[in-house]
C-alpha cells in the first residue's frame, strides 16, 4: 500500500505454529507495518498485539481491539501482573493458535525514550545504544514461562528497519508520508533452544537486543539489509492472495463507508443506535473494557492461573 515495499529475510517459520514475536520499536506504526508480513506467513486472525493502555480508549479502533483480546497494559507491574496473568491463562487453554507480539523495550524509541534508555545504560553499567532501546525483560520472561505451560513452540525474533530512520506516526500515515522501504528480518528460536530458567531468559533477551544494536548499526550506515540472508521467496501463489485480501478489504471497506453515510444522513433510528453503542463501548472502557469483562466471565475451571 502507498508504493511502499517490504523486505523480508532469514527464517520462514511455520504458519500457525504458537509464538511470541519480539521486535525492536523503531515508530509507532511498527506493529501495523508487521501485518504485511503475517498475511504473508502467518495467520492474521492469529496475532495478537501487546500494546499500551492508553489505546485501547481511541473511540472505534480502540474498541475494536478490545474485542479482539489484544492485551493493554499500563507498564507498571504491580498493576500488570493480574491482568497479564489471567489473559495469558485464557491463551494457553483455549484451542486457537496464538502468535504474541510484544515490544520487550516498552516503548518506541525516540529522543525521551533514548535518553531514559542511557540512564538505565549508566546506571547498570551497561553499553549504551544508538538504534534500540534496553529491554525491560520483566514482562518478556513472564510470558515465556506462562505459556510454556502449554501453548509455546517458538520465539520470532524480529528486528525491524526503515529506509528512512525517522519515526512515522499516525499522523505521517493520514498525510501519506510512509516510508519507501521496510526490513523485516526474522530468527526463529524453537523452545527446546530457549533457557530453562528466568535469570537465563533475561540474559537471552538482552544478547537478542546486542545483535538487534549491531545489525542497524551496518543497516543505517552501510548495507541498507538486515541479514547475510537472501529475501524470502514470494511465491506466486501467496502474492495473489495477499492481492485478494487486499481488494477484498478495500471493497469492504469502501461499501461499508457509503452505508454508514447514508443511513447516518437518512436514518434518526441508525443515528441513534450509533450513538447508543459509541456510549455503551466507552461506559465499558471505564470499567476495564470489553476484553476484562470477557475474560472474568470465563469459567474459572477452564483458565488456570496459578
Amino acid at each position: 500500500m502507498f508504493g511502499v515495499k517490504i523486505i523480508v529475510t532469514g527464517d520462514q517459520p511455520p504458519k500457525s505454529e504458537n509464538a511470541i514475536i519480539i521486535m525492536n520499536h523503531r515508530c509507532r506504526l511498527d506493529w501495523m507495518f508487521y501485518w504485511s508480513v503475517v498475511a504473508r506467513y502467518g495467520e492474521l486472525t492469529h496475532e495478537k498485539i501487546m500494546m499500551k493502555n492508553e489505546l485501547k480508549y481511541i473511540p472505534g479502533p480502540g474498541w475494536a481491539m478490545q474485542n479482539s483480546l489484544y492485551i493493554f497494559l499500563k507498564r507498571r507491574w504491580e498493576q500488570d501482573e493480574s491482568y497479564l496473568n489471567l489473559v495469558l491463562s485464557y491463551f494457553v487453554n483455549s484451542k486457537d493458535s496464538l502468535q504474541l507480539l510484544l515490544f520487550p523495550e516498552g516503548t518506541n524509541y525516540e529522543d525521551a525514550s533514548k535518553q531514559k534508555s542511557d540512564s538505565f545504560a549508566k546506571k547498570n553499567n551497561l553499553p549504551y545504544y544508538d538504534y534500540v532501546l534496553h529491554p525491560r525483560v520483566r514482562g518478556f520472561t513472564y510470558c515465556v514461562e506462562k505459556l510454556r505451560q502449554g501453548k509455546l513452540d517458538a520465539i520470532h525474533d524480529v528486528t525491524v528497519g526503515y529506509s528512512e530512520d525517522y519515526c512515522f506516526g499516525e499522523i505521517d500515515l493520514l498525510k501519506g508520508t510512509v516510508p519507501r522501504e521496510i526490513h523485516f528480518h526474522i530468527k526463529r528460536y524453537s523452545n527446546d533452544e530457549l533457557p530453562k530458567d528466568t535469570q537465563g531468559l533475561e540474559e537471552w533477551c538482552c544478547k537478542r537486543w546486542e545483535e538487534k544494536e549491531e545489525r542497524l548499526k551496518l543497516f543505517y550506515n552501510k548495507d541498507k539489509h538486515l541479514g547475510a540472508a537472501p529475501e524470502l521467496k514470494k511465491r506466486d501463489d501467496i502474492e495473489i492472495a495477499v492481492k485478494h485480501l487486499f481488494i477484498r478489504g478495500l471493497l469492504f471497506w469502501l461499501v461499508f463507508c457509503i452505508v454508514v453515510s447514508v443511513l447516518l444522513y437518512t436514518s434518526s433510528l441508525f443515528r441513534w443506535c450509533i450513538f447508543i453503542s459509541g456510549a455503551v463501548s466507552a461506559v465499558l472502557s471505564l470499567f476495564g473494557g470489553t476484553d476484562k469483562i470477557f475474560l472474568h466471565t470465563q469459567d474459572p475451571l477452564n483458565i488456570k492461573t496459578k
